[in-house]
């Protein structure tokens, strides 16, 4: 005999229903979000270590004066610019390992890994060339002459390291793809305590007793001499790397160790946007870097501390939103199209909630953030009002780097590459441009430009996102 449920034992029925998958979905957010802090945390930290090489060179060199902050800030525009873009290529093979271990084929991850240090190792040979033609770049460039000599000569001794830490960044993709973060996160601070103590005893120099050939001198580098402190910890980080998967033999083994046409081109067409995209966030910047230098060294000083401020915190984002991109990957080589969107949204959660906790940082504490890097009234003075614009791009900041990353991680590229290009140099690069030199704004409108272009570009690929994957059928593994 069946009983036929009444309204209100229906109505309860749903009522509990409806509160079960509630708490489902709460808990599946609860995993999400651990399973994504779990991941970040090491990639966080080694983001901040790989920034860590800057700060402490920028820290240990603001002693020697305005010229050596600049000359550091410029040299090291010059040169992220030229390692965004190979950064950026390199990072086609994360959606390809990250979806390949999340469909269980551990062997085509380590296909990629090779073809990876083929592409790392190409893609040295002209930016290491470009390092050694640093002065004439700062000189065409129209810096100071005091400044670009500087320069030069700090790209020149950082170009030597330029292989190895291509090897190294292929590596790390290789393993933060298959969720194995800490091993990198471990060298890059061992390579930042390397670079400490090389500061110390080549910015300044050192002398010390050798039995039976007497006194070794060495006289005070200067800048150049962080730059040959940068290299030397380079190649450390690197031959600890390569230590490291010799003895884990089931990283590297099974594979032909011979350049393949095939992978490589597939890799190039996922990475190669990417780098694209890179170039024109980072050489928007870059060319701030340059219109400060129009204004005055110690505007450049001031931009370069404060740029280095703001760099710190962008690197707790960058890694949550890389975390990001992996979980995404990899649940898309799953197949599951509910895991994604959870991916996704604790991503921008995380991100844009951090970001703005440090916009408020940022405009609490400005003077006391920019004493940790110099002294000098005149450069004070003048990265207070940066910071007031660097604390309003905070959250922007956050929003795109999370939006990028999670369409990274479905191998979507090329068109966020043309959203940073519209957002940056269309929008951003003129207004800056414009309220930099032709209103009474100086340094703080150039920001402002930079501010302008971040919001654009966050609401681009805001929207990209939603069309990629919410509006469409979840992307097939690359």
């Amino acid at each position: 005999m069946h009983t036929v449920a009444t309204p209100r034992v229906r109505g309860d029925r749903e009522r509990a229903a409806a509160r079960h998958g509630r708490r489902r979905r709460s808990l599946l957010f609860l995993h999400e979000l651990r399973a994504l802090l779990r991941l970040a945390g090491p990639i966080v930290v080694g983001q901040l270590g790989g920034i860590a090489m800057n700060t402490t060179d920028t820290i240990m060199v603001g002693p020697l004066g305005a010229p050596s902050l600049a000359a550091a800030g410029l040299g090291n525009a010059i040169f992220m610019s030229l390692l965004m873009v190979c950064t950026g290529t390199l990072m086609g093979m994360s959606p390809l390992v990250s979806q390949a271990f999340g469909a269980g084929d551990r062997r085509e991850c380590r296909r990629v890994m090779v073809q990876g240090l083929w592409l790392a190792s190409v893609l040295a040979i002209p930016m290491t060339l470009v390092c050694f033609f640093g002065l004439p770049i700062a000189r065409a460039l129209g810096q100071p002459d005091q400044v670009a000599r500087l320069a030069g000569g700090y790209l020149a001794a950082i170009g030597w390291g330029v292989l190895p830490m291509l090897l190294f960044m292929a590596f790390r993709q290789y393993l933060d793809a298959m969720g194995l973060t800490r091993p990198a996160m471990v060298m890059t601070f061992l390579g930042v305590a390397v670079n400490i103590v090389g500061n110390y005893l080549l910015i300044y120099g050192f002398e010390v007793g050798v039995p039976l050939f007497g006194t070794l001198e060495v006289a005070p580098g200067g800048l150049v001499g962080a730059g040959w402190s940068t290299t030397i910890c380079r190649w450390s980080m690197f031959l600890a790397m390569v230590i490291y998967i010799l003895r884990r033999r089931d990283l590297a083994v099974g594979v032909k160790l011979a350049p393949v046409a095939a992978r490589l081109r597939r890799m190039a067409a996922v990475g190669a946007p990417i780098g694209g995209q890179l170039l024109a966030e980072v050489g928007v910047f870059a060319f701030a870097v340059v219109m400060m230098g129009w204004l005055s060294p110690v505007t450049q000083a001031a931009h370069q501390v404060t740029i280095n401020i703001a760099s710190a915190t962008f690197m707790v984002a960058l890694g949550t939103s890389l975390a990001g991109s992996i979980r995404v990957g990899q649940h898309v080589g799953a197949g599951s199209r509910r895991a994604v969107h959870r991916a996704v949204l604790t991503t921008y959660v995380v991100v844009v909630s951090f970001m703005a906790m440090c916009a408020l940082l940022f405009l609490v504490a400005p003077r006391w953030l920019l004493g940790l890097y110099t002294d000098d009234p005149r450069i004070v003075e003048v990265g207070m009002g940066l910071m007031v614009m660097a604390a309003a791009f905070q959250v922007f900041d956050g929003a795109q780097v999370a939006g990028l990353c999670a369409l990274r991680g479905a191998a979507d590229t090329r068109a966020p590459m043309w959203i940073t290009v519209l957002g940056y140099w269309v929008v951003g690069a003129p207004v800056a441009y414009l309220l930099g030199f032709h209103t009474r704004m100086g340094a703080p409108g150039i920001w402002a430009g930079l501010v302008v272009s971040l919001g654009v570009v966050s609401i681009l690929l805001a929207w990209r996102t939603r069309l990629v994957l919410w509006d469409r059928p979840l992307p097939r593994r690359v």
